[in-house]
Parts: C-alpha cells; sequence; structure tokens
C-alpha cells in the first residue's frame, strides 16, 4: 500500500478529522470525543506543563492541538507534506512541524514524552514498526513514557472483520494491495521489540467509551536507558 499516496489524498479531500480518518460509523468523530481522546492520553503519558512532546504521524495536527494545553510545546512529525502544511497553518509558537518519516527522522532533539497515534497499523511489517519504536526512543530523554495508541489488535482481527461481506472486501483489497486498515499488531508482538530493545512496555486495554475500543489497545513504553 502507498500510504504516503493516501494519506496525501486524505488531505485533499476535507479538512480537520476527515483528513486524518478520525470516522467512526461514516462520520467525523464529535470533537468533545477527541478532548477526551487527548485528555485520556495526557494521563496515560502524565504530561505535566513543563514537558516537550515529539508527536510522530501527527497528521495535519488535529490531536496535537488538543494535547497542547497539558504540556509546554510540541513537536510534530508527518512524512506527508500536505498534511504537515496544513499543520502549519495553525501558526502557534509553541508548536512545531516536519517533514519525515517515522521509521528515520532526525531531529538532534529530545523529548519528555513521545506519542504516536492512530497509526501504527500503517507499519505493516515487524521490522519496520521496530524501527519506528527504536526512532522514538532515540529521540525519547532517560525516563521518558512513549505511547503507542490505538493499534488495531490481531486477537480482535474477526471482532472488526465481523460479516462475510466485510471479509470478502478485506481479501479483494488485500489481492490488490490496498488494504487501507494495515497490519492488525499483536501486543506480544510489542512484547518482543521492547525486550529486543532493552525497554519495558505495557498493554493497555482502552476504555469503553473510545470510538474503536472494540478491535483496538494502546501500549506504553517507559525508555529506560
Amino acid at each position: 500500500m502507498d500510504w504516503k499516496h493516501f494519506w496525501d489524498s486524505k488531505a485533499m479531500a476535507g479538512e480537520g478529522a476527515k483528513q486524518v480518518g478520525r470516522i467512526a460509523g461514516g462520520k467525523e468523530l464529535e470533537a468533545d470525543v477527541m478532548l477526551a481522546i487527548a485528555k485520556r492520553i495526557s494521563e496515560q503519558l502524565q504530561l505535566e506543563d513543563t514537558d516537550r512532546l515529539l508527536d510522530v504521524c501527527c497528521g495535519n495536527a488535529y490531536l496535537s492541538q488538543m494535547l497542547l494545553p497539558y504540556c509546554n510545546s510540541i513537536a510534530g512529525v508527518d512524512f506527508s507534506d500536505k498534511l504537515i502544511r496544513e499543520a502549519q497553518k495553525l501558526g502557534s509558537d509553541r508548536m512545531e512541524f516536519y517533514v519525515g518519516d517515522a521509521s528515520q527522522f532526525r531531529l538532534n532533539q529530545d523529548f519528555d514524552k513521545v506519542v504516536l497515534y492512530f497509526s501504527f497499523q500503517y507499519f505493516e511489517e515487524y521490522e519496520l514498526g521496530k524501527k519506528v519504536i527504536e526512532n522514538m526512543l532515540q529521540h525519547a530523554k532517560p525516563g521518558a513514557k512513549i505511547l503507542i495508541g490505538d493499534i488495531c489488535d490481531r486477537r480482535k482481527f474477526f471482532t472488526y472483520y465481523n460479516s462475510p461481506s466485510k471479509l470478502i472486501s478485506w481479501f479483494k483489497q488485500k489481492l490488490k494491495n490496498k488494504n487501507d486498515m494495515g497490519k492488525f499488531w499483536h501486543p506480544k508482538e510489542l512484547d518482543k521489540i521492547c525486550l529486543e530493545l532493552g525497554v519495558t512496555g505495557t498493554c493497555l486495554p482502552q476504555e469503553s467509551w473510545q470510538p474503536y475500543a472494540h478491535y483496538r489497545f494502546d501500549y506504553l513504553i517507559c525508555n529506560e536507558k
């Protein structure tokens, strides 16, 4: 799947939540739901008003701007230059945005906290996911928390693909290499990556009010190096 083309196309097809695929039941998520998600992320990361936060795969900064009240500043990175241009329109002196690949960008900065939300499914190979996590660790201060949020859960694959028509659609997309859901990860894969990188990771179930909780989970990593 050509994910850059996919997200560049999203950037041209709407605004706000629609540009970053924050859709449930065919409708954009309400702002109050997104604000509640931002609050939950702040709790998971234990964000403080002095923290510098790195938002990897930030898209158009729709979520970044909702996290800003919980920290001091945010740097956002995304490989879609079109979405980054949308983010830069926000014009806040407490936020800065860069075009870069999640697995290899270099900011020459380190951060108190790191978040990657609603995007880990697009890293479809184990080694690529590992490179992304390793790169986030390289941008994190010792003791920093890293949250990977809204990960498609392999254990709940058939909770999402819960009808013959959905499964047929998935199979056809796979044949054409156009599966827009990406990879369903198992928490044990993330546990293994953390073990290989010498850090601690914990699988976190999503709270039931979250729009995708029935087939997604969060994962929290502590940079102990």
